[in-house]
């Protein structure tokens, strides 16, 4: 089989996907599809089905979530012939965090039935194995900054942007109660769409709710900004915007995990998810910042070098799976 004879499907807008597909010199595919759910997964499917056979691929990779995307992928592949790649976000390996008997099972299904399951770390390499499945540790590839990048204008003497999906597993609460001991000189920046029942007005002066900006505004702001914050109770999680800091220099604020230390292991401050944990963090960023951006700086070229080996490596694996099949 040839590698180049590969497409990347998703069914959402998320960075990996291209860092992935232009490293593996796959075509991306974003299937991104308006309506109801059930419209949407409808059009989603069969738009899955016309690629497939307009490209006749022999590698089709797919992203999970969706979980239907992945099911389709591993299932269809005994009808195209194809080798099935399933790109295993936390939630892919964990579906609803764990709390649906019904998805987890469809999540192990997958596992099994792929003849690949990429993820982030050993931890959930280890989980993908225990369930049958055949795993392959690659993490985010560390993003290219666009160009045209302008200058984000800010009124406080020290501003951090607050990476945040507003998902359950993000303490957004916690910063919130964080900022509010912080000096007024302080401002964080908060990203992603908010929650319509959240107030502004209940909220402290020097945290400032952006809501969903576009790319280029988005990635205006965590260049200009002092510091990232990028926060997660998940403990098995390398999250998106903390490869974003490495790739601009920041210094970070990272949530206090095993896997957050080993693989983001220098120009970070790590902080439990507390609200005096948060700040401490912040305060110590503005004390060693100059100390942080040295450190973060060298750890891109670690993990840039380490990157290209890993993805040469799995570019081996792909190749050798129709042997072992």
């Amino acid at each position: 089989m040839e590698l180049t004879k590969g497409v990347w499907l998703t069914w959402e807008k998320q960075r990996r996907n291209k860092g992935m597909s232009d490293a593996l010199g796959w075509e991306l595919h974003e299937i991104l599809c308006e309506g109801g759910r059930v419209q949407r997964y409808i059009t989603s499917f069969l738009r899955t089905v016309k690629i497939l056979l307009r490209n006749k691929p022999e590698f089709v990779a797919a992203q999970n979530p969706s979980l239907l995307l992945a099911l389709v992928v591993v299932l269809l592949k005994f009808l195209f012939g194809y080798v099935s790649i399933i790109d295993a976000h936390n939630a892919g390996v964990f579906p609803l965090e764990g709390r649906s008997k019904i998805l987890c099972a469809i999540s192990k299904i997958i596992q099994l039935l792929a003849d690949v399951t990429v993820v982030t770390n050993k931890e959930l390499a280890n989980v993908v194995v225990k369930n049958g499945g055949r795993a392959f540790v690659l993490p985010d590839r560390l993003p290219e900054v666009p160009r045209g990048i302008y200058p984000f204008s800010f009124e406080a003497k020290f501003n951090f942007a607050f990476v945040c999906s507003f998902n359950p597993d993000e303490p957004f609460n916690e910063v919130v109660e964080a900022v509010k001991r912080l000096p007024d000189d302080i401002c964080v920046y908060v990203t992603g769409r908010y929650p319509k029942g959240i107030s502004r007005d209940e909220l402290p002066k020097n945290l400032v709710l952006l809501g969903f900006i576009p790319d280029n505004d988005y990635w205006s702001l965590i260049s200009s900004v002092d510091a990232i914050i990028v926060l997660t109770t998940r403990e098995n999680c390398l999250v998106c915007g903390a490869y974003e800091g490495v790739a601009l220099n920041k210094p970070m604020v990272l949530s206090d995990t095993s896997i957050m230390r080993e693989y983001f292991s220098a120009g970070v401050e790590y902080a439990f998810p507390t609200a005096d944990a948060v700040k401490e963090a912040i305060l110590t960023v503005i004390e060693k910042k100059e100390k942080l951006q040295r450190e973060v700086s060298d750890l891109k070229c670690r993990l840039g070098e380490r990157w290209d080996s890993m993805i040469t490596d799995f570019k081996s694996y792909l190749t050798s799976i129709p042997e072992r099949s």
